[in-house]
């Protein structure tokens, strides 16, 4: 039985910030919108679909708690970005977009400045298919491809270049691409953490992967907010995982409330755990892998 203690106060502490800071800056009501209002594709993780907050752990941040787990880099691991021309129809170019997206960030906190320019050709060739490499502040490619001698300094425009994109997608009422991004993002974030973990006994990474229990419904919630043939099997191949993660058995314990008199704020607290069987993790580990093929299949 593997079990995984994670998701404390500071997960309901920044979720509620988040909703203060959100709330702070709503315009006056609007009509409802069907489409998602997606927040954060490598920046924050916060999302706004329906009224509800969801938050997902940007690609940025987890590949940045693998290499913090000290897991050697493997470039088997990555997507094959030589030929992006590969990937036919919008729905494709903007999940494997998130893909690379996700490698990137991967690479660069692995500190393989190797591989980076490999991928940002292919990242800038998606984005010039999809119409949008020029809308978005043209010069932060360029700065990020100036920055390959030391890769630990590209993290930031990377996020910037991402942040900037999602503001132009929204902006231009492309929500379906800005969600696939984020979606494409999210199945590689997932594959760094299980690839490894299939070889390595009690891997430290399954401790992280458990943890997407948490998002799972909100990731779920975007997938079937994409209307398109052409993302059906993946959408399929989401809502099936996400239905195992979020099935997983957890246990909460709440702990004595903190209240913040000079703030005027109360904490909730609680410690969760997440209790999963090796079959169980062995078989989402196998839905990350079909799922990931399915996106980056032509």
């Amino acid at each position: 039985m593997n079990h995984c203690g994670s998701v404390t106060a500071w997960l309901l502490m920044m979720s509620f910030a988040l909703f203060l800071s959100s709330c702070s800056e709503q315009q006056p009501p609007q009509p409802k919108v069907v489409e998602p209002d997606t927040t954060g594709i490598s920046g924050s993780g916060t999302i706004l679909l329906s009224g509800e907050i969801v938050v997902i752990p940007p690609p940025a941040l987890l590949s940045h708690l693998v290499a913090k787990e000290s897991i050697p880099f493997e470039s088997h691991s990555l997507s094959d970005a030589t030929h992006p021309e590969r990937w036919t129809s919008e729905i494709k170019k903007a999940l494997n977009l998130g893909v690379l997206g996700a490698d990137l960030s991967y690479l660069i906190n692995h500190g393989q400045g190797a591989y980076i320019p490999q991928y940002l050709a292919a990242i800038r060739r998606l984005t010039d298919d999809l119409g949008i490499s020029q809308e978005v502040n043209p010069e932060l490619l360029n700065q990020i491809e100036a920055g390959l001698e030391k890769p630990e300094n590209m993290l930031g425009l990377h996020g910037v270049f991402f942040r900037n994109l999602e503001a132009y997608l929204k902006k231009n009422n492309r929500s379906a691409i800005s969600t696939c991004i984020l979606l494409g993002g999210w199945i590689e974030s997932l594959h760094h953490l299980a690839s490894p973990a299939d070889s390595i006994s009690g891997h430290p990474l399954d401790r992280l992967l458990l943890d997407q229990t948490y998002t799972a419904k909100g990731i779920s919630s975007l997938a079937q907010s994409v209307q398109d043939d052409s993302f059906s099997n993946v959408q399929d191949a989401l809502s099936q995982l996400c239905a195992n993660l979020e099935g997983l058995d957890k246990n909460y314990e709440f702990k004595e409330p903190v209240h913040d008199r000079r703030q005027g704020i109360t904490y909730l607290r609680c410690q969760s755990e997440v209790n999963c069987t090796d079959d169980e993790l062995s078989f989402i580990h196998n839905q990350i892998a079909r799922t990931r093929q399915l996106i980056i299949e032509p």
